[in-house]
């Protein structure tokens, strides 16, 4: 399904060689990731010069996307990805070297009747393939903002994008780490 090309933005690079099927990576040393609810791809809004692209639904399972350089998708999430104080936010699944730009579609303004929405970009994890929804964009959204549903997916390579899963994570059940 192709729909048309969202304007063009400066993305935040990655560079990530991701096992297949990995749901859970390695921390670094001496970080321990906390564990917490896995959120999976519900559908695919949006894509531009991708094959397949409903292979990026759900959890990691080997059949990939296929996004062509200069290629996009956009994909919403089954809950929203929120924020932690573990050393990723979520996990980008795909099948060798890679290099895509990955963005998120934050709460920007207070306004209760309209509330603002912008694309912001998404930042590397400690792990490979791992995304922040970093401090620096969450400085820009507001107190109580209800975390990221909408990821938007960018080939800024020269070869194709194997895309096999978006894992966010979500919030534990209980009481908050910070009060």
């Amino acid at each position: 399904m192709k729909k048309p090309a969202f304007p063009r933005l400066a993305l935040v690079p990655f560079a990530a060689a991701v096992l297949v099927g990995a749901l859970s990576p390695a921390p670094p040393p001496g970080r321990v990731q906390e564990v917490r609810p896995e959120i999976y791809v519900a559908r695919v809004v949006s894509s531009q010069d991708a094959k397949d692209p409903d292979e990026v639904l759900g959890r990691p399972d080997g059949r990939f996307a296929v996004i062509a350089p200069g290629g996009r998708m956009t994909l919403l999430m089954e809950r929203p990805i929120l924020t932690s104080l573990g050393f990723d936010d979520g996990l980008v699944v795909t099948k060798g070297a890679s290099d895509f730009g990955l963005e998120g579609w934050f709460l920007a303004g207070e306004a209760k009747d309209a509330p603002e929405r912008a694309w912001m970009p998404l930042v590397a994890g400690m792990s490979p393939g791992g995304f922040r929804l970093s401090s620096e964009s969450l400085d820009r959204t507001p107190e109580g903002s209800p975390g990221v549903k909408l990821i938007r997916i960018s080939n800024n390579g020269t070869k194709p994008l194997l895309l096999d899963a978006v894992v966010g994570y979500g919030r534990r059940p209980g009481p908050s780490p910070i009060s």
